[in-house]
């Protein structure tokens, strides 16, 4: 017989389902998109959750396809279509065979990329997470997050517990809750208004980068026996590949995700 849910354990809960929706853009993931958590779901969901969600619910097909694709067009990106080692592996994907040599050691595969002379091509910079909205905790019923007015010294901002009249003193331990850590429990022994504190957002700039150390692991996880892990994970690494140019992959991955819902 189960043990019944206590009221703390049933708040735990509910904090963490509150923190994991925002951390999977708005809503809750299925449970066969937490099976795959030790992929790169997790870095493709700062990128397009929306894209996320959508490959889940397209089909095994549609995966292994997108999969496919995904490994395809970071290889034209990085120039490695014409290069008969990698042709022969995108080959195999597409029929479903074992990547070849040197596909199946990857030691030999990064050495036999730096012994094949690649044609010189346009600098790309490297790919940068759009900016996603900040995560606030829950609030009891008529309460809401609003900004201080002074911000720290190091730019960080700081909010606290907006109170409507009438509403009952919310209160955390310390005084203080964190915007990364959602299950943080209320003691009502406390009198301490609830507060959290968001740093200062960094801007992020990459140089350059090696287009092809990118597009070869797509190959490798685009033969995934998982056709969810393996298209999430051949599109991570190609848009590591696309660079700054990743809403162009993006896009058209969207694209084939629609077409296939609407058939």
């Amino acid at each position: 017989m189960h043990e019944p849910v206590k009221d703390n354990d049933r708040t735990t809960d509910e904090r963490r389902l509150h923190y994991e929706k925002w951390q999977w853009g708005g809503r809750l993931p299925s449970e066969t998109l937490r099976a795959v958590r030790g992929s790169n779901v997790l870095d493709l969901l700062t990128y397009d959750s929306d894209l996320v969600h959508a490959l889940d619910a397209v089909g095994a097909d549609v995966q292994r396809f997108v999969a496919l694709l995904a490994a395809r067009r970071a290889c034209e990106a990085a120039g490695l279509t014409t290069v008969p080692w990698v042709a022969r592996a995108l080959t195999a994907l597409a029929e479903g065979r074992p990547l070849p040599p040197p596909f199946d050691d990857p030691a030999r595969m990064w050495e036999r990329l730096r012994s094949t002379p690649l044609a010189p091509r346009p600098p790309v910079l490297g790919a940068v997470r759009p900016e996603r909205p900040r995560y606030f905790p829950p609030t009891p019923p008529g309460w809401a997050w609003v900004p201080t007015a002074e911000r720290g010294d190091d730019g960080a901002r700081h909010y606290e517990l907006g109170r409507l009249p009438e509403s009952p003193r919310p209160t955390v331990p310390d005084g203080k809750l964190s915007a990364a850590s959602p299950n943080v429990e209320h003691t009502p022994d406390s009198v301490t208004p609830a507060a959290l504190t968001h740093p200062a957002s960094t801007p992020i700039t990459r140089g350059p980068i090696s287009q092809p150390h990118f597009a070869l692991p797509a190959v490798l996880v685009a033969a995934e026996p998982s056709p969810l892990k393996a298209a999430l994970d051949a599109i991570s690494h190609a848009l590591e590949t696309y660079g700054e140019h990743y809403p162009d992959l993006l896009e058209e991955i969207r694209s084939v995700c629609a077409e296939q819902a609407g058939t």
